[in-house]
């Protein structure tokens, strides 16, 4: 018998920290992104995609909201501007509520459901949040992990891994990476192979682990 259950179709959110101390390497990570965001595209139309930067100035400012992946185009480098401290949480739980409230209107409108992965991309940790608190985000966390989302953590923080352990992340599905070109181009190279993998097994039913989703390699963190 022959699973007749459509593929979800995944949608992939991606919160790019902005914070000053990005300046260093905002060429990489532009560049890194729009290489992302090119091989997506050829991987297939089964994905739409948000990307969202932020820094304390502005926590949620929304790039691209919910587009087909094959109509996403590069982030222009001029679109993005290192400024600001680091309100990590703020701007996680922000970007998780605008999800919620995503799938919610699909399922209102009698959409298809999405199988969301969560990518976050920063260089360092929390230190400017006020609306939200370490607990109520790693709540988020768990709640929509519990309802099938991946987390996915890109960090060049010293402390990348206890960072995403406290907020209720994998080891699996973290990865440190360099403050330096080389660093930014691989570790966002390992995320786009990884993603490309994820995406591949969903079409041959073959199950995903979520809290393992560097499995095929962290290509920044291999000497």
């Amino acid at each position: 018998m022959t699973n007749s259950q459509p593929i979800k179709h995944t949608h992939i959110y991606v919160l790019l920290d902005r914070s000053g101390s990005m300046e260093s390497i905002a060429d990489d990570v532009v560049g890194g992104m729009n290489n992302f965001i090119r091989e997506q595209r050829t991987n297939g139309e089964d994905a739409r995609i948000t990307v969202v930067q932020f820094d304390s100035q502005d926590p949620a400012e929304v790039i691209v909201s919910g587009i087909p992946i094959a109509e996403m185009t590069d982030v222009e480098r001029a679109r993005y501007q290192p400024r600001g401290g680091t309100p990590l949480l703020d701007a996680t739980g922000r970007l998780i509520g605008k999800a919620r409230a995503d799938q919610v209107a699909r399922q209102t409108a009698g959409l298809p459901a999405e199988d969301v992965v969560f990518v976050t991309v920063t260089d360092g940790a929390e230190n400017q949040s006020t609306e939200y608190s370490l607990q109520q985000v790693k709540d988020l966390i768990s709640l929509c992990e519990a309802n099938g989302w991946t987390f996915v953590y890109l960090s060049a923080a010293l402390e990348a891994y206890a960072d995403a352990d406290r907020l209720g992340m994998h080891a699996g599905s973290t990865q440190s990476f360099s403050h330096s070109s080389d660093g930014v181009q691989k570790g966002m190279a390992s995320m786009s192979r990884n993603m490309s993998n994820m995406r591949e097994k969903k079409r041959q039913m073959i199950a995903n682990d979520r809290a393992n989703f560097f499995e095929t390699g962290k290509d920044a963190e291999e000497s």
